[in-house]
């Protein structure tokens, strides 16, 4: 029961941020923990994604309700996409906060 009851849910989001180049891909995952707080295998948590803010930034490339995934592809703006992320077996909503920075390098001159 310790193992594979889900106790809490954890928002992974690989990488942390994008980049303005029309190919650049973030994948935010909602993952069941058990009681140890370790993830639970073979167990998935259904999840409701919302884009609040940054919406002419990104483009959705896959969205998977039942499985909690969400895959976004950076365009060619720069600046902060926010989404609120409601799970089943979560207490509250979480907020997710992805940096889409500039696809060159930045010199500093002194």
């Amino acid at each position: 029961m310790y193992l594979f009851n889900i106790y809490e849910t954890e928002i992974s989001v690989t990488p942390k941020e994008l980049f303005a180049d029309n190919h650049s891909i973030v994948v935010i995952r909602v993952i069941p923990l058990n009681s140890f707080g370790k993830r639970i295998p073979f167990r998935k948590v259904p999840a409701e994604f919302e884009i609040i803010e940054g919406k002419d930034q990104v483009t959705v490339e896959k969205l998977n309700r039942d499985e909690g995934i969400l895959v976004l592809k950076a365009g060619a703006k720069t600046g902060e996409v926010s989404i609120i992320v409601k799970s089943e077996k979560s207490l509250l909503p979480s907020y997710v906060l992805i940096q889409v920075k500039p696809n060159y390098a930045c010199a500093q001159l002194f």
